[in-house]
């Protein structure tokens, strides 16, 4: 009934916690674009377009019937609430802003505000202005719109993806456990902490910006490892029950030896995913703080309810079975053959399953980083379908434009003019534009819009396309638009931006722009990264080494965790960024790799794999405390932890699988990474790499210094037992 309730409450907090959520966050505000954006537009009223309004028409938009739709609309658009400004071929004689056939127009649009409040209005004026206004029809797309639908995507799938996992996971339990009753507890446990994920996320949300992806990962991941670590235990009450205790007895058993693995677990995994907190990125952190939170509401859930349920009802853990359970040394037999295999040749599996491991990382040695854009959209989403249209026949309006702000120079100034024009020589350049002039091949071009941008407004239109977007001019500083054709998230792109921060110029020189933004982003992940990396390593290094009682294990331990997660940074280029196998996913080449997403996978990947290793490690260690035969311990100890680690892993699995059916390519990305991830883990990694070292490091998987004897500390502590 308890269950039953808590998941009725669940479907509300689910929508208010996604209501909630928005996109954006991924630039860290003290950076250099974000700067010269806030300046940009405070001070000259313009910056980098978050919304494109696309006007079609079946005759030619210079028609002056149309000329004047076009401007009354610009007008209208400009004076709306949060518009900074709103520029357009009627309005400016721009014509990047204009196709070739002069049928279809471009309406710039930038907003002011947070990028919670630019999402919101941009799907605002998107559903405003979009429709029919005779000449024309409207569409509506750019980055804003982009942000709006995916965020709206992300909020309708993650009630589906609860809807979907939990028959699912039903199965796999019932599979794994063979009866009813031991299949219900892991559920109703995941049920529970799927609805408190849900109000720990509705509370962030008051607190701080919250991605709209954190519900469905913090969902998925919370379900997954509640639901882990009732496997762990429920397979460790069973095996106390076997050896004779009563049911309450093995439930304080589990409590007192499994729940310290549950307990230790928890904080590792809480420990990889806490390294997000220190990236100075507002996505990240709310990813991180997110899966923090789902962490340890996970672990206490699961130390409260199941002992208390194994306590009540353990009698009737096999209420509902179906065939015949089997047993102890029966069950393992097949695990201790396929070991001893292992056993037999480690040198030999140990290389052979290193070797495979790199070669899967391969592909991620051709990534290319991008932002999200609109090729992280299905590729049958309008939005997506407007945005392509808009790139082949605007190549010049959404191509990399680098916007260059001199704050120190004074309008119209020779060294203005000279940078202008130095970059304007650059072939990758078509031409530079500002203020001060327009620049190609060098030579400064006179005319109407040139000599009126040297006033500092833009030429002069009829009444109606004047707009709140022309301000006056500062008395000092200045910028320019760096024209081209290039992709914003192409290495040629990147390289221009890198080649214009490096120019010598009179005071500070600021870039904005996409490719800004890009490696801005960059920038601040290689610094975070390692740092994060550092940290992590060290924490869950120190944390393994006191569980364990051991300084090889904990190295192995992070030196196996890092090649685990090989195949799936591989597949984030092989099948997302190339499209290999994308139809199959519903989706196609995303063409680049966001540079946030890899740095989320690795603290996700690497708590989950550390989670794996310590439930067979410490197992292990429990065996070769008995009796000292580092050999039999590693085979007895895999043999008893490979069902339960096999089991946990496919419910694992079970609760990313909505992510990976997602129609946004992000949710699709992070669902598919951590499978993946997870089934080598499981395989590859516990089954051969870490059997095969321990084998091969023999007594000194155990060593630990100012220990006068290995086995000093034989008397099996609750630290050292576990599932």
């Amino acid at each position: 009934m308890l269950v039953l309730l808590a998941s009725a409450l669940c479907l509300p907090l689910t929508l208010a916690a996604g209501t909630r959520a928005s996109s954006g966050g991924y630039l860290d505000d003290a950076s250099e674009s974000a700067r010269a954006e806030r300046l940009l537009e405070d001070d000259f009223r313009t910056g980098s377009s978050q919304l494109l309004l696309v006007l079609h028409a079946d005759r030619n938009a210079g028609d002056a019937d149309a000329q004047s739709v076009g401007r009354r609309l610009t007008a209208e658009v400009a004076r709306a609430r949060g518009v900074v400004y709103a520029r357009s071929w009627w309005g400016t004689g721009d014509a990047r802003l204009r196709s070739a056939d002069g049928r279809t127009a471009l309406v710039q649009v930038r907003l002011r505000g947070s990028d919670a409040q630019v999402e919101r209005r941009a799907g605002e004026l998107a559903d405003r202005f979009s429709g029919s206004r005779p000449p024309f029809r409207i569409t509506a797309t750019g980055r804003g719109v982009v942000d709006a639908d995916l965020a709206e995507r992300s909020r309708r799938e993650l009630v589906r993806a609860e809807l979907v996992s939990m028959p699912l996971l039903a199965l796999v339990l019932y599979l794994a456990f063979g009866s009813l009753m031991a299949a219900a507890i892991p559920l109703a446990v995941g049920v529970l902490c799927v609805t408190g994920t849900q109000a720990v996320l509705y509370g962030l949300t008051g607190l701080t910006q919250v991605s709209v992806f954190a519900p469905n990962l913090a969902t998925a991941l919370g379900l997954g490892l509640a639901i882990d670590y009732s496997i762990i235990m429920i397979s460790r009450f069973r095996e106390e029950r076997e050896a004779g205790l009563a049911p309450s007895d093995a439930a304080r058993a589990v409590s007192r030896i499994t729940g310290r693995t549950v307990l230790c677990s928890a904080a590792t995994v809480a420990l990889s995913l806490s390294a997000l907190l220190l990236v100075p990125l507002p996505f990240l952190r709310s990813l991180g703080a997110a899966s923090v939170a789902v962490v340890v509401l996970a672990c206490a859930v699961v130390l409260t309810f199941v002992p208390l349920v194994l306590r009540l009802f353990g009698r009737h853990l096999e209420f509902g079975r179906l065939r015949p359970r089997r047993h102890g040394t029966a069950a393992d037999g097949a695990w201790h053959k396929g070991i001893g295999t292992v056993l037999r040749r480690p040198a030999t599996v140990f290389l052979a399953s290193t070797g495979v491991l790199v070669l899967l990382a391969l592909p991620f040695l051709r990534v290319q980083w991008g932002l999200i854009d609109e090729r992280w959209l299905p590729a049958g989403a309008p939005v997506r379908a407007e945005a392509e249209e808009v790139r082949r026949a605007f190549p010049l309006a959404v191509g990399s434009t680098p916007l260059v702000l001199l704050p120190s120079v004074r309008p119209g100034a020779p060294e203005s003019a000279r940078l202008a024009a130095d970059l304007s020589r650059d072939p990758r350049v078509e031409f530079v534009s500002g203020p001060g002039g327009t620049y190609r091949n060098g030579l400064r071009e006179d005319g109407r819009n040139a000599r009126a941008a040297a006033s500092g407004t833009d030429a002069q239109p009829p009444p109606l396309a004047r707009t709140p977007a022309v301000a006056t001019p500062p008395t000092r500083g200045t910028w320019f638009q760096v024209v081209t054709r290039l992709d914003p998230s192409s290495p040629a792109a990147q390289d221009l931006v890198r080649d214009i921060r490096s120019h010598k110029a009179t005071g500070p020189l600021m870039v904005a722009g996409e490719t800004a933004v890009l490696l801005d982003i960059l920038h601040t992940l290689r610094d975070a990264a390692v740092r994060s990396a550092v940290i992590i390593c060290a924490a869950t290094g120190v944390l393994i080494a006191f569980f364990t009682r051991s300084l090889f294990i904990p190295l192995k331990a992070l030196l196996t965790n890092l090649l685990s997660m090989t195949a799936g940074f591989g597949a984030m280029v092989f099948l997302f960024q190339e499209g290999r196998l994308a139809h199959w996913l519903g989706g196609t080449a995303t063409g680049a790799t966001d540079p946030l997403l890899p740095m989320l996978m690795f603290c996700i990947v690497f708590g989950v794999s550390m989670d794996y290793e310590l439930f067979i490690v410490a197992r292990i260690r429990e065996e070769y405390l008995a009796h000292g035969d580092n050999r039999r311990a590693v085979a007895t100890g895999l043999a008893r932890t490979g069902r339960v680690v096999t089991a946990s892993s496919i419910a694992l699995v079970a609760a990313m699988a909505p992510l990976v059916a997602s129609s946004v390519t992000v949710m699709q990305l992070l669902g598919t990474v951590l499978v993946i991830g997870v089934l080598v883990d499981a395989t590859v990694v516990r089954c051969l790499l870490v059997p095969s070292a321990m084998t091969l490091a023999g007594r000194g998987n155990w060593w630990l210094p100012f220990r006068p004897d290995h086995r000093s500390a034989a008397r099996p502590s609750p630290a050292g037992e576990t599932a």
